[in-house]
């Protein structure tokens, strides 16, 4: 009789606990939620059982191998991993920090803009003012143009710095006089934002636990990933085109009804590992492209989109775990003890000459070839294996707000320039409208500055790709790089815009 009555109760207890779960609202109504999405196809959403799960993506191989046999080359072998949360994926350390491996902190670091660059430099011939900086003074570059150059100097140099600057009559201002406060704010406010009221972390509706309120990992941004092939097997693959310096995947999702008819649009972002808003827009885009696909318009379905979130995952990484400030990626030097290399200057185009550096430990380091390193390799490969109808590449940084088009890496215009900037105008009309946010537009080494090896002048001169964009995101200088999660949202939505108006312009 009592053991009859314990069970009843027991009995009780589960009902009452799912009659709660099933009426209770959602905490995280704005996370990403693969229930509330409109599917393409059910049959391959994963259902927690990984025999099923392999024996699902055996089947749709054998019937993608079957469709595909005429195709192009383009499409290499569709992603291996079927790991799930919990489980090791080869990336579990990512977030763990090596007890050698000391974070570096910038307390009362300052990030100072200082103007009239060029014409001071060219009064005495000296060398950059950035180069000084970085090599007398220990500076870190984040921004450099013709009317100014953004830089970091370390408590210690600020002193002997400004004094510098002062001597030869360069104007400075201080924009931050903490940056290690930035950063402690940026996690704290990121945090804050995804919190339940119990104070920890709330549980994502979606597996992946995406959201666009904060920042994430690379473990996370790949879930989501995996997630969306899941969700969409009919429209949606994923692809590891290669693996880093450190053994990490190179990922790119396509999103199409027609990989082989479908005229193609690239899309990338994390290149510069500091710019952690440009993976954040880049996953955006994902969401809102396959949120009610259905009901898009047909100038987004009808083109295939092949997106690539993070470009440069070992310097992402450690960007998020040792060195906020990072840029480069981490492979490591023969000669020197420094590490890393721009892979925006290292694509083959003008490389090595104007705007990168011949010096390892520079942030702008062009590496020892073109096309050196790993990731470049990758996508460059890969960007020609699916060159059939490629229309467009966009390429998303941080931080100026501007809309730039080919070339950087000398003074002209892209053939294609009266519809770059046509199109860009429009993008940066309708963002006004939108956010209240101004994006200039124009050609790169005017908007910007000349620089050789990045991946948007290769896509436009060797590739003969039209419509080329490198979108700088928010902001223009009060936090760049840290920019705070609040404005994840509004800048991702600018970041949508320009990518709509250019599937738009596509005929």
């Amino acid at each position: 009789m009592i053991s009859n009555t314990r069970w009843n109760v027991v009995a009780l207890v589960v009902v009452l606990a799912t009659v709660i779960a099933l009426i209770m609202p959602s905490h995280f109504a704005t996370a990403f939620d693969v229930s509330r999405m409109t599917p393409v196809a059910d049959r391959n959403i994963r259902t927690g059982n990984k025999m099923l799960i392999e024996k699902e993506i055996i089947e749709e191989r054998q019937v993608v191998s079957e469709n595909d046999s005429n195709s192009t080359q383009a499409e290499v072998a569709l992603d291996e991993d079927m790991s799930f949360p919990g489980e090791d994926d080869g990336d579990s350390d990512d977030g763990v920090l090596d007890v050698n491996e000391i974070p570096v902190r910038y307390d009362e670091a300052q990030l100072w803009r200082v103007y009239n660059i060029s014409n001071a430099m060219s009064r005495r011939n000296m060398l950059p003012l950035g180069d000084i900086l970085e090599s007398k003074y220990g500076g870190t570059i984040w921004k450099e143009n013709s009317k100014f150059l953004d830089v970091s100097i370390d408590k210690k140099h600020v002193k002997a710095a400004r004094a510098f600057l002062e001597d030869h009559n360069l104007n400075t201002e201080v924009l931050n006089y903490n940056i290690q406060e930035m950063i402690d704010n940026e996690a704290a406010v990121g945090a804050n934002l995804t919190q339940s009221e119990a104070g920890q972390r709330t549980k994502k509706a979606a597996r992946s636990g995406i959201h666009w309120k904060d920042y994430h990992d690379l473990d996370t941004i790949y879930a989501f990933m995996r997630e969306i092939r899941g969700k969409f097997p009919n429209i949606c693959r994923l692809y590891t085109i290669g693996k880093t310096a450190e053994g990490r995947d190179l990922k790119v999702l396509s999103i199409s009804e027609n990989l082989t008819a479908n005229k193609k649009i690239w899309i990338d972002g994390g290149i510069h590992a500091r710019e952690w808003v440009s993976p954040a827009t880049v996953t955006y885009i994902i969401n809102q492209l396959l949120t009610n696909w259905e009901k898009q318009p047909s100038y987004i379905r009808n083109k295939s989109w092949y997106i690539m979130p993070v470009m440069n995952p070992d310097g992402y990484m450690y960007s998020r775990r040792s060195n906020r400030l990072w840029r480069k990626n981490r492979k490591p030097h023969k000669t020197s003890s420094c590490v890393g290399v721009d892979l925006n200057r290292n694509f083959n185009i003008g490389w090595g000459t104007v705007g990168s550096s011949k010096n390892p430990c520079h942030e702008t380091y062009h590496g020892t070839s073109a096309n050196s390193e790993l990731e470049t390799q990758a996508v460059v490969n890969y960007i020609k294996s699916i060159k059939a109808n490629l229309e467009a590449y966009l390429t998303y940084h941080s931080y100026s707000q501007a809309l730039v088009y080919p070339y950087g890496y000398k003074s002209a215009k892209s053939k294609y320039a009266t519809a770059l900037q046509r199109v860009g105008k429009e993008a940066a009309r309708l963002i006004k409208n939108k956010t209240g946010k101004t994006y200039d537009v124009g050609v790169t080494y005017k908007v910007l500055s000349l620089a050789a090896g990045g991946s948007d002048d290769w896509s436009c001169s060797v590739m003969g790709i039209k419509y080329v964009y490198t979108i700088e995101l928010r902001d223009r200088g009060q936090y760049g790089f840290i920019l705070p999660p609040s404005q994840i949202e509004g800048t991702a939505s600018e970041g949508l815009i320009l990518a709509q108006q250019v599937a738009k312009d596509i005929s």
